[in-house]
């Protein structure tokens, strides 16, 4: 699976924000490879985060050409100010796997790694960082996103509730490191961003449970 991680600002005339991601997710499910979305709010402020899930790197990839003919091919009524392709290379659900999220974590690596920090963070996060998160009470799904062009990650914890995003960091440093983890290898994350969930479309996850 792959993600595309968009931050944007809606331009002053457009519609209001629901009505414009109803517009957009109706546009989306028609995409080949669309998995799902997480439309992702900062707090007061005008900026916006689109988290899409897709089936392979090309689907990911063609996706504002497909939306943007779909709308006719005329000017975005947002500004992107980023946009980045992510291989999805964890994919967890928590103890509220079957609810919506209405917060988000956005943990941030900046990198580059190299092949050896890389592997060691690998480890650190599916041997230790990922069961102790998922066993949080309210956290939804906790998803690891690999850059491999700029050799960063993105670590998503979707939760309901803010308690889960607030007990994650003290729950990630009370987790002892393994005999085989070497220390000078982990870096702590370059930053922290948390975001209000304002809607989830996830078709696929809902038509396994169902």
């Amino acid at each position: 699976m792959f993600a595309r991680f968009q931050t944007i600002r809606p331009t002053p005339d457009t519609d209001g924000p629901e009505a414009g991601r109803h517009e957009l997710t109706d546009v989306l499910r028609r995409h080949a490879g669309y998995s799902g979305a997480y439309y992702l709010v900062s707090g007061p402020s005008a900026l916006r985060a689109l988290v899409t899930l897709w089936s392979t790197e090309e689907d990911a990839r063609l996706a504002p050409e497909r939306t943007r003919a779909a709308f006719g091919g005329g000017p975005r009524p947002v500004t992107v100010e980023e946009d980045t392709v992510y291989e999805v290379v964890d994919d967890e659900a928590g103890t509220a796997g079957d609810a919506d999220p209405d917060v988000a974590a956005v943990v941030v690596f900046d990198g580059p790694f190299s092949d050896a920090a890389r592997t060691a963070a690998d480890r650190a996060h599916r041997r230790r960082i990922l069961p102790a998160l998922r066993s949080l009470p309210g956290t939804v799904r906790l998803v690891v996103l690999w850059d491999r062009l700029a050799r960063s990650f993105r670590v998503l914890h979707l939760a309901r509730g803010p308690a889960a995003l607030d007990a994650a960091r003290d729950t990630v440093e009370a987790t002892e490191l393994g005999e085989d983890e070497d220390p000078a290898l982990l870096s702590p994350p370059d930053r922290v961003e948390r975001w209000d969930v304002a809607a989830a479309d996830l078709p696929v996850a809902r038509a396994v449970r169902s």
